[in-house]
């Protein structure tokens, strides 16, 4: 009766923290221990009723992620288009911190667009964007640099990681594996985020969005950081 009346209650579509799921249980006015509803909880997915999409995270089975595209801001969309028509055959990608407000707690008011671009070519995309779209850029600061000299909207040029996970269809996008990667080894990205919440986005883009995790520790390990990132991922990924 418990599990019945518990699916019941739930809304197709919409994901649950593990303790609404348990606070659905205990209102159902049972005695049950928390421990023995944790319990229930993986009975239900055991039995297809419920799918486990991150870490402490669930919803009614028939749930599909999507897939993840960058919504940009005008800016960043100016600034790529630029890049291409001057630099068309070049490799790179555009990232900015308010990509993030989606998965944090503590939204990032004021922007920073991240170009990273292939090793050889940095300079000379450096140099286009200051003399040509705004002279507000910084080439692959230091940490105390980025802090000393940051403004809003700043772009910051940073030299890329080969063999980044690409979209082959968008291919100056930044793709979901790439960005869980960058944000946690580029030591300025950091600075535009709490490093602290991490987590919370790793298990909120898991819950939203179609990840490809071999696809993103093989590019954490191109970057040394494999078994540091896999520890936050979800254990049912794995």
């Amino acid at each position: 009766m418990l599990l019945q009346s518990t699916l019941k209650k739930l809304e197709r579509g919409k994901i649950y923290p593990r303790k609404e799921l348990i606070s659905i249980m205990k209102n159902e006015k049972n005695e049950m221990s928390d421990n023995s509803l944790i319990w229930m909880i993986g009975y239900l997915v055991k039995l297809g009723h419920l799918v486990h999409i991150g870490r402490d995270q669930y919803t009614l089975s028939g749930y599909k992620k999507d897939q993840y595209f960058p919504i940009y801001s005008q800016s960043a969309i100016e600034i790529k288009d630029q890049i291409t028509g001057r630099y068309s055959e070049i490799g790179f990608t555009v990232f900015e911190s308010t990509l993030l407000n989606e998965f944090l707690n503590h939204l990032i008011a004021r922007n920073t667009i991240f170009i990273q671009t292939e090793r050889d070519t940095s300079a000379f995309v450096f140099d286009f964007i200051r003399e040509t779209i705004q002279s507000n850029v910084l080439y692959k600061p230091s940490q105390k640099e980025f802090s000393r000299y940051w403004q809003p909207d700043m772009i910051v040029v940073l030299d890329w990681t080969s063999q980044a996970p690409l979209n082959l269809s968008a291919p100056h996008d930044i793709t979901v594996e790439k960005m869980l990667v960058d944000i946690y080894c580029d030591k300025t990205i950091q600075l535009t985020y709490s490093r602290s919440e991490y987590e919370m986005v790793v298990n909120a883009v898991y819950g939203r969005y179609n990840v490809d995790t071999v696809r993103l520790l093989r590019y954490a390990g191109r970057r040394n950081k494999a078994d540091e990132i896999k520890a936050f991922l979800p254990g049912d990924v794995l």
